[in-house]
């Protein structure tokens, strides 16, 4: 699972404006339209009858586009005893289809030229994205809509998978400090809601698998109306809505039926888990329940963990690391589909001790809830936030990325955007009020690093 920084996008955004594109003489789309992006660029935005979405972002700054297909499926929509096989399907999306042997899909992108070959998994969806010269268009289009819907899953293809997929699972949690304390936090703050279990899955669910599961998961959840499609690049957009309608126009959708989703209960008590790990020095992790993604108290809790974390300006940089409690310290998530984790974590010094850090902690965030941030930090977190998106957009693949992940966890990427443009007008009070609503003390969980 690649951890994908999205951050705010500031005034450079247009105010979100639909206006009317090509005419409709292709029969399979039910919508176009366009929509101002970064800088004045634009995102022309595309639906398609089988429920499928297209987003054309132009960019002729490189003779090349990115191709990424999202679906809106991760390991939130699995079963309880089959944990990681979002994920582990991840994987068999490069095996054989209907019209290719196994390995053909590599081999051919990769003597057509193509980059970047990679996919990924998070709790909320699963992508696969390829960068190529911008003249073979059609060949990844042919391709993508090939494994949508040919997939070929069988028993010899599966249990290879599931071995690599088990041995990705020891390398970035069973022998990884910060992944074992990771999937820690969210089996501890998540009692019933399925963020609970880690995203690579356990050991014995992925055991308990078969190719008849996985394959059962790809005909649930694997449809043009369960995906995005998006193109970044050196197109015309008119081109990339031929050949997509070409490819895809005709594949038929399939009646989606996510698994029921129990919202979690609200937390009453703060919740503390020591564990002995495999390190030098001890670390710290503390989780705050946090909204969803689409909450309108996001913008607020945004300027909130740049205040805090971003920089070595930030309150706790000065407070941990200035002071040598502390060698690192970073905040992140709060953009998941549903109430997530506003998590800080800490690697200590030689010699110092997690409770020492979280006591410091509590006492930044007290204060940050009693005094309201002068003009001077107010304006420096916010660019704080500003550099911080333009670094994580700042090549065809990562605004594709940026895209594809707004137009999956929102109704539309447009409603991201609008999300961000509101940051710019956050308050000091409205980040305030946003500390103390959500980070609070019976609101957190605390897991703490030791050395065995």
């Amino acid at each position: 699972m690649k951890n994908i920084v999205r951050m705010t996008v500031f005034a450079a955004c247009l105010a979100i404006s639909a206006c009317s594109s090509t005419p409709k003489s292709k029969t399979s789309l039910i919508k176009e339209e366009v929509l101002p992006f970064l800088g004045g660029s634009l995102v022309h935005r595309y639906e398609f009858k089988n429920g499928l979405r297209l987003l054309v972002l132009q960019d002729k700054s490189s003779p090349t586009f990115a191709y990424q297909t999202w679906f809106r499926v991760g390991s939130r929509d699995e079963d309880v005893k089959y944990t990681g096989l979002a994920h582990l399907f991840e994987h068999l999306m490069f095996k054989a289809t209907k019209t290719l042997k196994d390995g053909e899909f590599d081999r051919i992108l990769e003597a057509s030229g193509g980059e970047s070959m990679n996919a990924s998994t998070s709790r909320d969806y699963t992508d696969y994205v390829q960068e190529l010269p911008k003249e073979h268009l059609d060949l990844i289009a042919k391709l993508e809509a090939d494994r949508m819907v040919n997939l070929v899953v069988d028993d010899q293809q599966f249990k290879t998978e599931r071995e690599v997929v088990q041995n990705e699972r020891r390398y970035r949690n069973e022998n990884s400090p910060d992944g074992l304390m990771y999937q820690e936090i969210y089996q501890q703050a998540y009692k019933v809601h399925s963020y609970r279990w880690p995203v690579i899955g356990y050991e014995e669910d992925l055991n308990r698998m078969t190719a008849q599961d996985a394959f059962a998961f790809y005909k649930k959840h694997y449809a043009p109306n369960s995906a995005t499609i998006v193109v970044v690049g050196d197109v015309e957009p008119n081109d990339v809505v031929r050949i997509v309608t070409k490819y895809y126009g005709d594949l038929p959708s399939v009646e989606l039926k996510p698994n029921s989703r129990t919202p979690e209960p609200e937390q009453k008590a703060a919740i503390t888990k020591s564990m002995k790990l495999n390190i030098q020095v001890e670390k710290l992790m503390i989780g705050f329940k946090a909204p969803a993604f689409s909450h309108p108290d996001i913008p607020a809790l945004m300027l909130v963990r740049s205040a805090l974390s971003n920089g070595k300006s930030s309150r706790l940089y000065k407070a941990l690391v200035e002071t040598g409690v502390a060698s690192s310290v970073a905040a992140y998530d709060i953009d998941d589909q549903d109430p997530s984790l506003f998590i800080i974590h800490v690697n200590l010094q030689k010699g110092k001790k997690a409770s020492e850090a979280s006591r410091i902690i509590m006492n930044t965030i007290q204060k940050f809830q009693n005094e309201l941030m002068d003009a001077k930090e107010l304006e420096r977190s916010k660019n704080q936030l500003s550099y911080e998106i333009y670094e994580a957009i700042n090549d065809g693949m990562e605004r594709a990325s940026f895209l594809g992940h707004m137009e999956t966890i929102l109704p539309n990427f447009s409603a991201g955007m609008k999300i961000y443009e509101q940051v710019p007008s956050v308050t000091a009070e409205q980040a305030r009020d946003a500390a103390r609503k959500y980070l609070q003390s019976k609101n957190m969980t605390s897991i703490i690093g030791e050395k065995k």
